[in-house]
């Protein structure tokens, strides 16, 4: 049994945890993925009539934006606090633990560096922080004086094993920021795709394009009409549009005559367009995964 630290009534408790910068980011991050979820599932704005699309890829929003809520709500509660007589481990989304001196009857490492300390009393209760969280010398100083043997052991077997010397910064900030891009292309390619194009269909636009050159082409893509998908399509130059692909009513046996009759056309013609995706074209070509316009039809062909 470890030695109760003494301690007058007036004692400040000292709190462990890690940076909160992070998991406030997150969260707020999540809870919009969230609203925008619930946003897709109650207007008509954006699908029209499509409403399997709006069902599934709001759901896909809420279940992606709630799974991030929910771990970076975690790790906002997750801490220790260091009392004279007592810790009180938050762990995740679970309740408060209470572990008084002499309580914990087992410890471990994890991590890649066995930076990351767990212990637990016998009954289950027990706390998890990391070498590198704020304030952790004051857990440890505690775990010195309350904890006994099984801690005396374990910081003498996990001491001679290779771990971490110091926090890298750097290194979080980088697999943060991964984290975080993975998170968001995620969203960009798994409902995304299908919100533009349910939104295309259901705002259709008519533009004055000048085109300068057509061919026949096929087209491979990630879309809505299944990933890695080719099919027959045109490429149409403009001058003033960019460049435009039609592939609604396209086919491996006129496709070659659509591109001539452009060809032999040449100048101002009408595109019915997708107003999503045009729009994009027109405010955001600089963005990586904007996609290419939809076209539904050129007038003269």
């Amino acid at each position: 049994m470890g030695e109760v630290v003494a301690a007058g009534t007036d004692a400040r408790p000292v709190t462990v945890r890690s940076s909160r910068v992070a998991p406030i980011a997150w969260t707020m991050l999540s809870a919009g993925v969230v609203a925008f979820g619930f946003w897709l599932a109650s207007t008509g704005a954006v699908f029209g009539d499509a409403v399997f699309t709006r069902v599934w890829t709001s759901g896909l929003a809420l279940i992606l934006g709630g799974l991030a809520l929910l771990f970076s709500v975690a790790a906002l509660r997750s801490r220790v606090t260091v009392f004279p007589d007592r810790l009180e481990a938050v762990n995740g989304i679970g309740r408060k633990r209470v572990i008084g001196p002499g309580e914990l009857a087992r410890f471990r490492a994890s991590g890649k560096g066995n930076d990351v300390i767990s212990g637990s009393t016998f009954r289950g209760r027990g706390f998890t922080s990391n070498r590198f969280h704020r304030n952790y010398a004051a857990l440890e100083e505690w775990l010195d004086l309350n904890a006994g043997a099984p801690w005396v052991e374990f910081k003498e077997f996990f001491g001679k094993l290779t771990v971490r010397k110091g926090p890298q910064p750097v290194k979080d900030v980088f697999t943060t920021l991964l984290a975080v891009g993975f998170f968001i292309i995620t969203l960009l390619m798994l409902p995304g795709l299908w919100v533009i194009s349910a939104y295309d269909d259901a705002h259709e636009e008519q533009v004055t394009c000048s085109v300068t050159a057509a061919e026949a082409i096929t087209v491979s893509s990630t879309s809505s009409k299944g990933i890695g998908s080719s099919r027959p399509g045109v490429g149409i130059e403009t001058s003033n549009c960019g460049r435009l692909t039609l592939t609604r009513g396209v086919y491996d046996d006129n496709r070659d005559d659509i591109a001539q009759s452009l060809n032999h056309s040449k100048g101002s013609h009408v595109f019915t367009v997708g107003g999503g995706t045009f729009w994009l074209r027109e405010n955001m070509s600089w963005f990586t995964f904007v996609p290419s316009p939809t076209v539904y039809n050129v007038s003269g062909v």
